[in-house]
């Protein structure tokens, strides 16, 4: 009947994507999010956009052919090599079409040159875009330890849960691993992976400045995440 169905409607729109975490670090979270890589300055100015845009992968001292410095690690845009030259770091975000998630280089294969010109050559027809960072949490378990006198800073962390993906940001200066141990309290994810920050916090969610920089001068990429759609009712359909 028409009833049911706009009732369906309304529990559809109103119902939220997925039982994000609910710490007060969350800076974004979604079932099923929209991700892009942007390399900076070449894709300057960034279209406006309701998501967030934060610094992903660190900024490396190689500079680019195009002018600017390279992203650190392994880094494709769409299908696009950006640095061919892996990097120590375990975690990788992946941007594989509408599948988009945190995994390991081992995982993917590209802790060699071979494996990672086998992705390269794969990127171009797919359109993958990746990056490499610090992984945090793999598979539910720390992965880092504690170093003594590590350098403190507010930390972003991407977080992966069973439920989707999502930012995280602590509230005070925090080493690597003590970060990793307080997302692990908060959101209990299955995988985590740094982002830059430091003098490199870039944040814009929702038209809205969140980081210390309001400029992208010293940055070499960004990542922005979107809300995905949300599930359609079929329509106006009668029993």
């Amino acid at each position: 009947m028409k009833l049911k169905f706009a009732m369906l409607s309304v529990l559809i729109a109103s119902a939220p994507m997925a039982e994000a975490c609910t710490s007060d670090g969350m800076l974004f979270f979604d079932a099923n999010p929209r991700a892009t890589l942007f390399v900076v300055p070449d894709d300057l100015p960034l279209s406006d956009s309701k998501g967030i845009t934060v610094t992903g992968a660190y900024t490396g001292t190689e500079l680019r052919e195009g002018g600017g410095n390279a992203p650190a690690g392994f880094f494709l845009q769409d299908g696009e090599v950006i640095n061919r030259n892996g990097g120590p770091m375990d975690g990788v975000l992946l941007i594989d079409g509408d599948n988009v998630r945190i995994t390991r280089r081992d995982v993917i294969g590209i802790d060699s040159a071979e494996g990672r010109l086998a992705l390269a050559e794969r990127a171009k027809q797919d359109h993958i875009s990746m990056l490499q960072s610090h992984l945090l949490i793999s598979d539910g378990e720390l992965d880092i330890h504690e170093i003594e006198d590590a350098p403190r800073f507010t930390r972003r962390v991407l977080i992966q849960t069973e439920d989707g993906l999502g930012i995280w940001q602590s509230a005070q200066p925090l080493t690597l691993y003590s970060a990793a141990v307080a997302v692990q309290s908060a959101c209990a994810p299955t995988m985590a992976l740094n982002l830059d920050m430091g003098s490199y916090d870039y944040c814009v969610s929702d038209g809205r400045y969140c980081g210390l920089r309001r400029d992208t001068e010293r940055l070499s990429n960004l990542l922005r995440l979107e809300r995905g759609e949300r599930p359609q009712p079929d329509g106006d359909a009668e029993d």
